[in-house]
This record gives structure tokens, sequence and C-alpha cells, in this order.
């Protein structure tokens, strides 16, 4: 970026604001907006001034870049946010992009109100649903949330990439089901809910807490390992925890992640600590999913084995 020197004032002449001007566009992907020079204390015919001598490039009306026109995919999302007006945020594939839920298309989406003005090269959609809690700020670009995301993303993509999009958002820790949930109750027919609601039928588990716990009784019935004791209360170092299945001849707790109760960071970050107040008292505790108990049976069982040989 080509960073503006301050010039010598005259009665005639630019405001020595070119470091200000230089430092908030650092911080902005190199954009700035015609709003924020104005609070700068440019004025009218200052811009235009910077704009003929090349140390501003005009993106859209109001909008433009600084030093030179190139700009990184965060700049060029940015530069349509603000050309789009207040209230204004990135959304659905670009959106989907900037939170590392898909690979980037390059085309800027922009989600406003009922009423907006025209922006070329800006792909706009206007929403009457889209409220402030669906409206969050990464990396300085005003964006929809990742659950408004969600939801925007499943009415223009196929249901497979919004499998994959809900998969990438678990994994990222990003977004919890209830955030989801709470975006899908405010929903009000908008279009893309019931694509949202059928991949997330199609993604999640289908299963329960009984089915995983009925499968791992069978699993550990076909071996030699002891029986342990099911849904036991174990005093931890600071409380009391059910266990779902219990060696106590061998300090072995197993804790089955089934879908309904763990599906949410909350439900993560408090098995964490149950794990750890039980280790604290002497516990080992293992954690099983479902695949490690039905697609992994094998390797779950030899690590078993290996557990309760080794107490």
């Amino acid at each position: 970026m080509c960073h503006l020197e301050p010039a010598r004032r005259t009665s005639n002449d630019t405001p020595p604001v070119g470091a200000a001007i230089a430092a908030l566009a650092t911080g902005q992907h190199g954009v700035v907006e015609h709003g924020q020079l104005l609070a700068l204390g440019l004025s009218r015919s200052a811009i235009t001034r910077l704009v003929e001598a090349g140390w501003l490039h005009r993106l859209h009306p109001g909008v433009y870049a600084v030093g030179q026109p190139r700009l990184t995919a965060k700049g060029t999302w940015l530069a349509s946010v603000l050309a789009c007006g207040p209230g204004a945020a990135l959304s659905h594939r670009a959106a989907g992009a900037l939170w590392g839920l898909r690979p980037s298309l390059g085309t800027a989406e922009v989600t406003v109100g009922t009423t907006a003005r025209r922006v070329p090269g800006v792909r706009v959609h206007r929403s009457r649903t889209l409220e402030p809690k669906d409206v969050t700020v990464s990396d300085e670009i005003p964006v929809t949330t990742v659950a408004r995301t969600l939801l925007d993303l499943a009415s223009v993509v196929p249901g497979d990439h919004v499998a994959k999009a809900l998969d990438r958002a678990e994994r990222l820790r990003l977004s919890d089901r209830t955030d989801i949930d709470a975006v899908l109750a405010r929903a009000r027919g908008k279009r893309g809910a019931k694509a949202l609601r059928e991949a997330i039928e199609a993604w999640r588990p289908r299963y329960t807490r009984s089915e995983l716990e009925n499968r791992f009784a069978e699993l550990v019935d076909r071996t030699e390992l002891p029986t342990p004791r099911l849904n036991a209360l174990i005093d931890g170092e600071t409380a009391t925890h059910e266990v779902d299945a219990f060696w106590p001849d061998h300090g072995l707790g197993i804790q089955l992640d089934g879908w309904e109760y763990h599906r949410t960071r909350r439900d993560r970050e408090h098995d964490a600590q149950s794990d750890a107040d039980l280790e604290l008292a002497g516990l080992r505790v293992m954690r099983l999913t479902w695949e490690d108990v039905t697609a992994r049976k094998r390797s779950t069982v030899r690590r078993l084995e290996r557990l309760v040989a080794h107490r």
C-alpha cells in the first residue's frame, strides 16, 4: 500500500491527514468510505483531489481503495458492504467463505433491508427478517452470523453443500445447534429454512443415547472383559458425576457421546470439566462415539482391553 504523506497546509490545501487515512485503511483491508474521510477532516474537494492524484481509487460510489486499486478478497467484501450502506452485511456464499465454511468464488454477496441501492458487481439480497442479532463483525467486516449464514446458504446451494458447511462449522467450533435452532425459529417461512432443516436431518447422527448404550453393552458382552456397572454415580474431586459404564476394580469410566447430549459447545465444555474432575479423583475416563462403538469395534475393544489390563 502506498502511504500518504501529510501535505503542507495552505488555505486551499488538503488537511495533513495522510497518515490518518493510511492507518484507517490498514485496519480495513485497504478500504475507506466517504463518511470516514469527512470525519477525518477532509472536505469533498480534498477527497476529489486525492482521487485525481491517484492516492484514492474509486471502487464504488463513496468507497475508495487507498494507495493502489488491487484488493484482497476481504478488501473487496468490505468495500461491497460499505457501498450497500448502513445495516448491510456480507452474506450467503461470500459469508460462508469468510467464515471458512466453503471455498470463495470471488463474487461479493451482501444482505440489506428492504430498500437498498444497486451496486454494480455486487449480488444484493433484500431481507425483511435480518435482525441485528443476525449480524456480527469478523475481521472488520460486517457479516451475518454463522447460523444465519447457514440459513442463507441453504437457499442458494445444494443440500450436500449445506451439510458440508454444517460439518465445517462443527469442526471449527463456530456455531452450536442451539444457535441454528434460534435462527430457524425466527425464519418465519424464509426461503432456505426447509432446506436447512432437511440438511440437518441428513447430517446429524440418527441414534439416541439408549441406542448407543445398548450397542456398547452388546459390544462388551462379546468380549472377555468383565461386566461394567452402567449409569454409575461416581464421586469426583468436587462433584458427583454419572458415568455411562464403570469398572470400579480397574478405575476406568466410559462416557458415551450421544448426539442429543453432546451436540453443543457448552455440552462439550461441560464434558471436559466433568472428565477433569473425575481424573483428579483418580479415575481414568474414556469417551466413545457412535462410530467407535459401531464402525471401529475392533480398535475400541483393543483399547478397552489394554486399559483394563494396565490397572
